[in-house]
């Protein structure tokens, strides 16, 4: 299906966002960012990604950035968005730099990377991942948030370890879809994506995250000229350890 021409916003009407989540996420990862951004006057969308939350794709097998682009296209199109901002966390940063390189006309002159995923994880990380197929998924959120995390808050620590069982229990995927996104998210990168792309990239980031090196986001900001926002005491998971810095980020960075 071709896209549909591309629509005009209005000159005072602002830009709808979709916040994109990451790889055993749901909408409710992205919710405290999406509430900030609702209070500062902005039309906010968070779909979920298949497999997660229950979205599922025509074609249950197809894990490729095709099929993530046509899906955020559909989605897009369905709400009668006219050429929103895309804002991708983690793997969802690789599924819209996929849309925006394959559908530019639909989607808006900025793109907005949280955590980008800037390189393919470590070889180690892609060997160990499918094991979480075959544990509990309370050990697999502890162990997964127990890394991730940076603030020293336990308070904050278990609130984010009870969001993150909600969402990777809210109609948990299959292990054969679990599987399927697995190998997206540890098989592309958004650098994939970024060459001859023709967006204002904005990367905000965690300061010590431990998934993609802040050096490595440094290096892919730098080669695709993008611009590279770092947040203090924080690490791969800012949108439960500070979701108000990253919202003020956003903000700053989509309405300049």
């Amino acid at each position: 299906m071709p896209p549909k021409p591309a629509k005009i916003l209005e000159s005072n009407q602002k830009p709808a966002l979709v916040l994109v989540h990451g790889f055993r996420g749901s909408p409710l990862g992205l919710e405290a960012i999406a509430d900030d951004l609702r209070r500062a006057g902005f039309e906010v969308h968070i779909p979920a990604l298949p497999p997660f939350a229950g979205a599922k794709f025509p074609i249950a097998s197809d894990y490729s950035p095709k099929a993530y682009a046509r899906y955020l296209r559909d989605y897009i199109q369905d709400q009668h968005l006219v050429r929103p901002i895309l804002i991708g966390h983690s793997m969802g940063s690789i599924v819209v730099a996929a849309t925006a390189q394959r559908y530019p006309e639909l989607v808006n002159q900025k793109l907005v990377l949280l955590s980008p995923i800037s390189a393919k994880p470590a070889r180690i990380i892609a060997r160990i991942s499918p094991l979480a197929n075959y544990l509990p998924p309370k050990i697999v959120d502890y162990v997964t948030t127990k890394f991730l995390f940076i603030p020293h808050n336990k308070k904050l620590f278990r609130e984010t370890i009870e969001i993150t069982h909600h969402c990777s229990s809210n109609q948990p995927p299959s292990k054969s879809e679990l599987t399927g996104a697995m190998k997206f998210s540890t098989g592309y990168s958004v650098a994939d994506f970024l060459g001859g792309l023709q967006k204002d990239i904005i990367m905000i980031a965690g300061e010590k995250d431990r998934l993609i090196s802040q050096k490595i986001t440094r290096e892919l900001a730098k080669r695709y000229n993008a611009s590279l926002e770092l947040i203090p005491d924080s690490g791969h998971l800012h949108n439960y350890e500070k979701p108000h810095e990253t919202t003020q980020l956003i903000l700053k960075t989509i309405n300049s």
